[in-house]
């Protein structure tokens, strides 16, 4: 049985846009990956303010970094999330998801 994951990105950015697509190829087969824009209907119904990546898995929510960081530990590289990136990432993330507009920019 696949884990059901739904995945709530800025649709308008266009490092959310491509950094979405990688995760999409690099996931295990177990998960059913579902992608929804944080500024549709869907997400607005939720709550969700359109500000960071949101992710769900079953009951369990998860905001920013942690969402991240839950599915890069579901791709062929979860060991470097576990070994490398974990003391990194809080700061790395927060960097560009303040900056992820003007990142777009050199995409």
């Amino acid at each position: 049985m696949k884990t059901r994951f739904t995945l709530f990105y800025d649709g308008a950015c266009p490092l959310c846009v491509k950094t979405k697509s990688k995760i999409e190829s690099l996931l295990h087969h177990t998960i059913k990956l579902t992608v929804v824009d944080l500024h549709s209907s869907i997400a607005k119904a939720k709550g969700y303010d359109g500000q960071q990546v949101v992710l769900e898995v079953g009951n369990d929510i998860y905001y920013g970094y942690k969402a991240w960081l839950k599915i890069l530990s579901h791709t062929k590289y979860s060991w470097v999330t576990h070994i490398l990136l974990r003391p990194c990432f809080i700061v790395f993330y927060q960097i560009v998801s303040r900056n992820r507009k003007f990142l777009s920019r050199f995409i």
